[in-house]
């Protein structure tokens, strides 16, 4: 299994060093990526055990009816656009950490999983994803998060 994170695209922007890259191909270049876009970069865990994948991903202020989680053959795809909230018409911004934008990571599978039967739950600004393996591939479909 692997995955791929992006962000909105950096126009101009350098790539990691080739260093970095090879050291921590897919965290290192998302992170640098993220960070010159001041995009969210949420920590993910990916457990597995014989029937099953569990993906956690950590998407704090995030609603679920702005989370859109789809699957197609092997690949399953998180997407989340947050836009840029106002402040108070009287407060200007000093410093600013909290970001908007757009997020999208897609989890490859190299063994056949059921995507029929992902679940998927959020709970406490953590999207939990289920994955059932060892199952023939199936056509295209949209998640619901309960």
């Amino acid at each position: 299994m692997y995955c791929n994170m992006n962000t909105e695209p950096a126009a101009g922007r350098p790539r990691p060093s080739a260093m970095y890259a090879n050291m921590f191909p897919f965290r290192v270049e998302a992170m640098m990526h993220a960070a010159g876009q001041g995009a969210r970069l949420p920590a993910t865990d990916v457990l597995e055990d014989d029937s099953r994948y569990v993906i956690r991903m950590n998407m704090p202020g995030v609603s679920k009816e702005r989370v859109t989680i789809t699957a197609e053959q092997d690949t399953l795809t998180v997407r989340t656009t947050e836009e840029e909230k106002k402040g108070e018409d009287t407060l200007k911004t000093v410093y600013r950490e909290r970001r908007s934008g757009t997020y999208e990571r897609e989890f490859h599978f190299d063994e056949a999983v059921d995507l029929e039967h992902v679940t998927a739950r959020m709970e406490n600004g953590v999207l939990e994803l289920t994955v059932p393996k060892n199952v023939q591939a199936t056509a295209a479909k949209t998640i619901h998060i309960d």
